[in-house]
């Protein structure tokens, strides 16, 4: 793993920096993963940090509650469960109301998890950043927050509503297979970057071990440096093409490049 001491300070949580936690509660648990051929983990509203440990058939489990009634300490909990595929779900109550983040009504939970580094992942997650790094295959799904993902192993398969992408130290391919709104930036990808469906925001990637390709992007620019394959941006809204040093064919929109 690369840095990750500062990979952690990114994790300081976004919702402690601009809410008062009021009530809170810490969580401290393992989870036996010796048998488990993938792991599933669904967050809530809150930050969550993965780390990929070697040599490992455990995951250890941390986290933080937060809450501005002190009865739904109790009801927030994460839920487990081992087998051939594992399942780490945190569990938040009903609210009876919108999220506020002026913290008149809130409940969240920070989450850390150490896991075997290489477990496949399946990730979801609700709202809050997330920073996953020293995994192998992985696949995330999240509704709104930045993501953050270093030194995968394994392929990558993102799908995100709003928030920036960052990405870098990936030794297969990674996918992006939808993005509403926020950057996509990437670096040192062994394999493919394929984008199959951009909203909005600027999407960059350099050192790239094979293709790059931007399947269907609606605005925003489009940057590629050090490319080994191709670089194809095959339908462009609106916004700028990049392209340097890319070894394969160039193929744009309208020749627009």
């Amino acid at each position: 793993m690369k840095n990750p001491l500062f990979l952690s300070l990114l994790l300081i949580p976004a919702s402690l920096q601009a809410w008062e936690c009021e009530h809170s509660k810490d969580i401290s648990q393992t989870l036996d993963l010796s048998k488990s051929e993938k792991l599933i983990v669904k967050a809530a509203a809150g930050d969550l940090e993965v780390r990929g440990v070697a040599d490992s058939d455990t995951a250890v489990i941390r986290g933080k509650v937060c809450a501005s009634e002190e009865e739904w300490l109790a009801e927030s909990t994460v839920e487990t469960s081992n087998g051939t595929t594992a399942e780490i779900i945190v569990a938040l109550p009903d609210t009876g109301s919108s999220w506020s983040v002026m913290g008149q009504k809130y409940v969240y939970l920070d989450l850390e998890l150490d896991v075997p580094n290489g477990l496949p992942l399946e990730v979801s997650d609700s709202s809050g950043d997330v920073v996953i790094y020293g995994v192998g295959e992985l696949s995330i799904r999240d509704s709104s927050g930045d993501i953050n993902i270093e030194d995968s192993s394994g392929p990558l398969s993102v799908s995100d509503s709003s928030g920036d992408i960052e990405i870098a130290d990936i030794e297969q391919d990674v996918t992006i297979e939808s993005d509403s709104s926020g950057n996509i930036r990437g670096r040192d990808i062994g394999g493919t970057v394929r984008v199959v469906s951009d909203s909005s925001g600027d999407i960059s990637f350099r050192d790239v071990g094979k293709d790059f390709i931007v399947e269907r992007d609606s605005s925003g620019d489009i940057s590629a440096n050090r490319v080994r394959g191709d670089f194809k941006v095959m339908r462009d809204g609106s916004g700028d093409i990049d392209a340097r040093n890319v070894d394969g064919v160039v193929e744009t929109p309208d020749d627009r490049f």
